[in-house]
């Protein structure tokens, strides 16, 4: 049987309050030269200034976007805020789509790098150890600016509050983060306090969010779970209903479900349409929100896509313009986010707006 659920508001506003850290992609090949790059969050890292502006006008910006991606509509959102935020403030800015390859995307920055068209790359990294060096030594010998979003860059995985920031770029925005999933787990377990079989399906292997997703599931093997399946996809929905299906299939007393993309989720439902399995998603879409409301979604948590992008470009005009940048914009304490908490509920789902 489904376990009885006892998550309140109140319990999510706690777990909600924890100090956000970032999560960023590991890469095995790159870890040992990123490690050096890095400060590794030390007090000196945080002594350290931000760059200076290197043009003297907000229109001259010429900005580089690089997405990880563009296959989802979180990052088609994203992506669309960019041109939207160049269209008011009439910034010049190219968006590169990264593929979720972080070759393809090292590649591109090394071509835009070289080109000389850009003082300013925007980055959501794939692999924020691949590109440390040239981020953090290469573009601001040639005069180029740096702002880091979703994914920290230099080693600084699992570092807290400002110490996502690494020393040299202008801003690190982060909100999909180690302590928010950390958090999840722990609504997990004051939900279910009998415990019960778990199922995890997230995206990519080396993905950032994949990698903290599965390192906050340990946590529950600690306090009565057992994690029967822990599968990874390329965060698509056909895909997320294979995976699902399969271990539906294979553990038929499964109690939850817990999914780490909405679009993903949506695979998820179709799988479990019919059972009593407790399905919980990360992404808070539309489609999300309006399943916490007719109750085929226990909960989400909502990401902000337009707002982290337009908080990574609004840093180097602030810093163009004279103004001091915040180091870390911690989207967990957004002004769009109502009653300070990204955690979704069906108490408290008609407050929230999906970004996409």
């Amino acid at each position: 049987m489904k376990r009885t659920v006892r998550t309140t508001v109140a319990a999510v506003a706690a777990v909600s309050a924890l100090t956000l850290t970032a999560c960023s992609t590991a890469s095995s090949q790159q870890q040992s030269s990123s490690s050096a790059a890095a400060s590794g969050g030390s007090s000196s890292a945080a002594a350290a200034a931000q760059p200076e502006p290197t043009v003297d006008a907000v229109s001259d910006l010429k900005i580089a976007y690089f997405s990880a991606g563009s296959s989802n509509q979180y990052l088609q959102a994203a992506i669309d805020e960019a041109k939207t935020f160049a269209g008011e403030t009439g910034v010049q800015l190219d968006v590169f789509d990264g593929q979720f390859d972080a070759q393809v995307q090292f590649d591109q920055m090394q071509t835009a790098l070289t080109s000389g068209k850009y003082n300013t790359f925007v980055v959501e990294p794939n692999d924020g150890n691949l590109v440390c060096n040239l981020l953090t030594r290469d573009a601001p010998a040639a005069g180029v600016m740096v702002s880091v979003f979703n994914l920290p860059i230099c080693g600084r995985a699992t570092n807290l509050g400002e110490e996502t920031w690494q020393p040299g770029t202008v801003t690190y925005v982060g909100g999909q983060t180690l302590d928010v999933y950390q958090a999840w787990m722990d609504q997990i377990i004051e939900a279910y306090p009998d415990g019960g079989k778990v199922a995890l399906i997230s995206g990519p292997d080396l993905n950032a969010n994949s990698i903290c997703f599965f390192d906050a599931a340990k946590k529950l093997e600690d306090n009565g779970f057992e994690i029967v399946a822990q599968q990874t996809t390329d965060y698509t929905t056909p895909q997320a209903f294979q995976a699902a299906q399969t271990i539906v299939q294979a553990n038929p007393d499964l109690d939850i479900l817990m999914s780490n993309f909405s679009g993903m989720t949506r695979g998820v439902v179709q799988a479990t349409a019919g059972t009593d399995i407790a399905v919980h998603d990360f992404g808070g879409d539309q489609w999300a929100l309006d399943n916490v409301q007719s109750g085929a979604l226990a909960g989400t948590i909502i990401m902000l896509p337009r707002q982290e992008t337009r908080d990574a470009l609004q840093a180097v005009v602030d810093l163009v313009e004279g103004e001091q940048p915040e180091r870390f914009v911690n989207l967990a304490e957004s002004d769009v986010l109502p009653n300070g908490t990204p955690f979704v509920t069906p108490e408290n789902v008609g407050e929230y707006t999906a970004e996409y």
